[in-house]
């Protein structure tokens, strides 16, 4: 297909004919399509064919002719050859355009470099051009490989990178890149190390899609690596997939190939929590032939078979029961001479019989720790004093305890640092100081370990393997104890803070799909975090390169523009502040008000019902009204029971602006006076006030010059039915064309450059009202706020004749009756 149009086909055998009908763009990539199928079946005559056919026409096509030939030597064996022909065409072609490409391809073809860099040409891309297509890949090299790993301008890099990796979803002219495996196989490892796992799987499926071509089936290496980006990505039924299909198609029945499969399938159904499946696969492995080369998927270091007979031992002990994984632990024979690995299972044991019999499970944990000690063991000696230190909690040995938990935090250097668990750690303490039933100095051990078991929720299974966490300390058990010992302490800010954290912790763990854009960098770096063992041999050489410093600068850099601190953002406020959070059988309510005195600024109180509208939480929050009623801004925080909060203030008192705020990061925003601007396709005609503009300018693909803007969203979604990942919004222009903007395309435009200051929206764009469908709105907020939006306005519906200008659209009064104002912070 060459846009759109079957110029040759499979039912022939790709046999050569001379293109008919086609433009020179299109002939072109014609030839290189043929051409790249010709070179993979080593096919000499297809080949002399086409540069037979395009050195008759010269001129535009004399770089194909150079490409192909070069290519073909190459393959041959003939590289001296291969560079000559590709520097006689650079030293002779006087177009810049085409010169370009041909200096960029040599530097694919025949550079190495440093983290497999190239020293791309940077390029300007026209459609009106031939080679378009490849002129768009060397533009993405080119950007991809701009990030050294340093903080300076690195957000800007990776908002250019996105902006340039854009078209290739949504140009029908790039569904195709000709010689892409050529050009660089590892493009799509290079976008996953840099933190672009959507972009990773774009590109690796298009190889994988000429390889069905050429071969008739994908490769086996292609098939695992795509099962490493489907891990990092979270689509762990999809990696299992793609290795069973592995298994399937390979032509090595060797068992150091089907063992490393089986471990990562059988990792793969524990994160799944298939933990009878993970057992079935586990059971396929051939621990008579092991290899030194499989990776643990968790640890990505060389697995041992007493390494992998640990791993089991997890799964059984969770798909069957303790005493089968305690048998299958004790049937392990110890070495003569004992090294690290032949310990660890050891620890596995003392983790499975704690809740039967603390006391051996002390003295294993004990001995382990004197041996790790003695020998430098440092990861084994700092998992075992954990465990240890949970130990002693059974054996109400409480000052032990805590001691054990002390003396952890020094055991890891640096080398080992990344097998840290604070949250384990700081648990720890509040499990033995609530044990003791005596009082202790818990607040920071709670604050630490929340801030530390946030970034590690959706992972919690896996501390069972990786860190030989004890079952028995649930994190539900951790939240009570905390809750309780901050009540009984009067610690208004430290409950505000934990039962702030617990309700975004909640609302990450229920999310649906995964991140895209530049929100799915924090996630990737996650995902490295704990899955690196996935990756395949040819992935190796990217651990240690700048894509991985990069991606992880810009994940701090990130991580630092949405860092949230309520007793911060509220004693920067203002305005009286109400903010509702349930817990359980519970609802806590907060109260801020700014005209105390630090001290007694916050109040709160527990309210016994799970009921948002219970008379006693709606009483309570008129009361604190009352107490502020002269403020002349009431503030109330962004979930579902703030939003019944402020239906009751609004319905009780009408002339009163109650809004909204949606974070706890401390406000930096200076109110500045906004124009309207909305999309010029559903508003041929617009009202006083209003500035609409085209649609390439509102879905942020140019940038506006001016900054201070409301952008008004007030038209149909195109179906009711979408998932909000696809939601789009089409409408017929002037001249009777249809245009688009959809969400998927706005994720990946709008930018710190286009992003504007507030949004104003109805129930039209997303079909549903806020009041019918919470969770849609809250994903639409999200999506805005996150992009840098201050501000966003919300009403079912109204009717433009009854407003005077567009400004009236700002104006809080508007929203009184119904809808609701929004901020990103508390003012």
């Amino acid at each position: 297909m060459i846009q759109g149009n079957e110029v040759i086909s499979s039912r022939d055998g790709f046999r050569f004919k001379s293109p008919q009908n086609l433009n020179t763009s299109q002939e072109i990539d014609y030839y290189l399509a043929l051409g790249e199928f010709y070179l993979k079946r080593k096919d000499k005559v297809g080949i002399a064919n086409i540069l037979y056919d395009l050195r008759t026409k010269k001129g535009e096509y004399s770089f194909a002719d150079a490409l192909l030939t070069s290519l073909w030597k190459q393959a041959q064996g003939e590289d001296t050859q291969a560079i000559k022909v590709l520097d006689t065409y650079i030293q002779k072609e006087p177009n810049t355009y085409f010169r370009n490409l041909a200096k960029n391809m040599h530097a694919n073809l025949f550079q190495g470099g440093e983290d497999e860099k190239k020293s791309m040409l940077k390029m300007d891309c026209l459609k009106s051009k031939p080679y378009y297509a490849l002129c768009r890949v060397f533009r993405l090299q080119y950007y991809i490989d701009l990030p050294n790993g340093k903080e300076k301008d690195m957000h800007k890099q990776y908002v250019n990178i996105m902006r340039v990796a854009s078209p290739f979803f949504e140009d029908p002219l790039l569904e195709w890149i000709p010689l892409l495996d050529r050009i660089d196989e590892d493009l799509p490892a290079k976008l996953a190390f840099l933190g672009l796992i959507r972009e990773a799987f774009y590109f690796q499926n298009m190889i994988m899609d000429f390889e069905r071509i050429a071969d008739g089936e994908v490769s086996e290496n292609s098939i695992e690596r795509l099962s490493f980006f489907q891990t990092l990505g979270g689509d762990y039924a999809l990696a299992e997939e793609s290795l069973l299909q592995y298994l399937q198609i390979t032509k090595s029945k060797k068992t150091s190939y089907t063992n490393r499969i089986y471990l990562k399938l059988g990792v793969l159904a524990f994160l799944q929590k298939d933990y009878k499946k993970s057992v079935e696969y586990y059971l396929k492995l051939d621990l008579s032939n092991w290899s030194s080369n499989i990776l643990h998927p968790v640890l990505n270091e060389p697995i041992t078979i007493t390494g992998a007979k640990d791993l089991i031992a997890v799964s059984v002990w969770k798909a069957q029961n303790a005493d089968n994984a305690i048998r299958a632990l004790q049937k392990i024979q110890d070495p003569e001479k004992l090294n690290e690995d032949d310990i660890w299972p050891k620890l596995r044991l003392a983790q499975i019989i704690m809740d039967q019999n603390p006391e051996i499970a002390s003295q294993i944990a004990d001995e382990i720790i004197y041996m790790a000690a003695g020998k430098g063991w440092r990861r084994l000696e700092y998992a075992a004093t954990m465990l240890q230190g949970y130990n002693q909690i059974y054996r109400k040995e409480f000052r032990k305890s805590t001691i054990e938990f002390t003396k952890s935090r020094g055991i890891l250097d640096t080398e080992n640092s990344f097998f840290s668990t604070e949250f384990i750690r700081n648990f720890g303490f509040v499990f033995a100081h609530t044990a003791s039933g005596k009082r202790g100095p818990l607040t920071a051990h709670i604050r630490e370990g929340i801030s530390d078991y946030k970034n590690s929720a959706v992972y919690e299974d896996l501390f069972l393997i990786r860190n030989y966490r004890p079952v028995s300390f649930s994190t539900d058990q951790f939240w009570d104890y905390s809750v309780q010992f901050l009540k009984d302490e009067s610690d208004g800010w430290g409950l505000l803070e934990s039962l702030y954290n617990y309700e975004l912790i909640k609302r990450k763990l229920n999310e649906k799909g995964k991140p895209q854009s530049l929100f799915q960098i924090q996630f990737l770096e996650s995902q490295f975090k704990y899955l690196s063992g996935f990756h395949t041999q040819r992935e190796s050489k990217f651990f240690d390169s700048t894509y991985v410093e990069s991606r992880q600068t810009e994940s701090m850099i990130l991580a630092k523009q949405e860092e949230e601190s309520p007793a911060k953002a509220l004693e920067t406020s203002k305005n009286p502040s109400i903010i509702v959070l349930p817990y359980k059988d519970s609802i806590f309510l907060f109260f801020y008000n700014p005209k105390e005195s630090k001290k007694n600024a916050l109040t709160w109180k527990e309210i016994r019902t799970s009921r948002f509208d219970s008379l006693e939480v709606t009483e309570s929050v008129k009361d604190f009204y009352y107490l502020t009623k002269e403020s002349e801004r009431h503030q109330i925080y962004f979930n579902e029971p703030g939003l019944v909060a402020s239906r009751v203030l609004k319905k009780d008192f009408k002339d009163k602006d109650f809004f909204l705020f949606y974070s706890m990061i401390p406000n930096s925003d200076t109110a500045k006076s906004l124009s309207v601007v909305s999309w010029n396709c559903p508003f041929p005609n617009p009202m006083n006030g209003l500035k609409t503009v085209e649609t390439s300018y509102f879905e942020g693909s140019r940038i506006l010059k001016e900054k201070e803007r409301a952008h008004l969203w007030d038209f149909e979604a195109q179906s009711k039915n979408s998932s909000f990942r696809d939601l789009a919004w089409a409408c017929k222009n002037g001249v009777g064309n249809f245009e688009e903007v959809s969400l998927n395309r706005l994720s990946r435009r709008i930018d710190y450059r286009t992003v504007p200051r507030a949004i104003i929206y109805s129930d039209k764009v997303l079909t549903r009202s806020l009041q019918d469908s919470y969770s849609l709105h809250l994903s639409w907020l999200q999506f805005w706020f996150r992009s840098g939006v201050k501000s966003v306005f919300y009403k079912p519906k109204w009717s433009y004749s009854d407003l005077p200008s567009a400004a009236f659209l700002l104006d809080p009064t508007f929203f009184r009756e119904e809808g609701v104002v929004i901020s990103q912070t508390p003012h």
